[in-house]
């Protein structure tokens, strides 16, 4: 297994999946109110952080091996955010999970606008970041961050010195973003056998409030909106978000 994983608090298993360019460290403002309630086990996507890119960063693969992952731990919530919140719905949606509750936080069953989705990223902009990822690998991952923290700065005060981090692998960074631009899960969507929550900012510029308030219908989740947070709600106000996924979860 090449997910590295950062461990911390007592209670529950909480695993928490990253979004893209970013690593496990990202989710460092909001652990001081999840470990008092939870044992956090931050995961390093492939390629990121203290993972190795080992065979790259796709689809099948992924969900096969976050699989062995929750394995390891008895009934775990499962929280992700972003494109961690695309895989963590893709394999639960694959196969059935011995899950406490799924979290999907400012997530997406499709992050590109398609016919009859408005609600979503035009294709033309992940292409860009694509095309721009070949250029400036670096530049690209800091572009990504500014438009998830764009109009909400709450988040960007509390948003660690990502410069300063690693740059993750270019392959797995590409393989992230094609992920990103052909994963559609719309059809598949149905109700799952545990509980499941969406967590939305307002002022999101990648996935629109729209897109989560459909996505949590179809699964017949508890639907919440943060309205003034952006892309990042817990780096825009970690103890509500934490206050609001306790509340569920009791």
């Amino acid at each position: 297994m090449t997910w590295a994983q950062h461990i911390c608090g007592e209670g529950p298993p909480l695993i928490l999946l990253h979004g893209w360019g970013m690593e496990s460290r990202i989710f460092g403002p909001w652990l001081p109110q999840l470990a008092s309630h939870f044992t956090c086990i931050c995961l390093d996507l492939p390629g990121h952080g203290a993972s190795p890119c080992a065979a790259g960063l796709f689809w099948d693969r992924s969900l096969d091996e976050l699989a062995q992952i929750l394995a390891a731990w008895s009934h775990p919530h499962l929280l992700g955010w972003s494109l961690g919140g695309l895989l963590a719905l893709g394999l639960a949606l694959r196969q059935p999970l011995n899950l406490a509750s799924l979290q999907l936080v400012a997530s997406s069953p499709c992050f590109v606008q398609r016919p009859g989705w408005p609600s979503a990223l035009p294709e033309a902009t992940l292409a860009e970041f694509a095309e721009r990822l070949c250029r400036d690998p670096s530049a690209t991952r800091q572009r990504f961050l500014a438009l998830q923290i764009l109009g909400d700065p709450a988040a960007r005060a509390r948003l660690p010195d990502t410069r300063q981090w690693p740059l993750p692998d270019r392959r797995c960074l590409q393989g992230g973003l094609d992920i990103l631009a052909t994963q559609d899960l719309r059809s598949i969507l149905r109700p799952l056998d545990y509980p499941v929550t969406i967590l939305q900012g307002g002022r999101d510029r990648i996935v629109p409030p729209a897109a989560a308030a459909a996505m949590a219908t179809a699964l017949g989740a508890r639907y919440g909106l943060l309205a003034d947070a952006g892309h990042a709600p817990f780096l825009s106000d970690p103890v509500a978000c934490s206050r609001y996924l306790l509340e569920i979860l009791s």
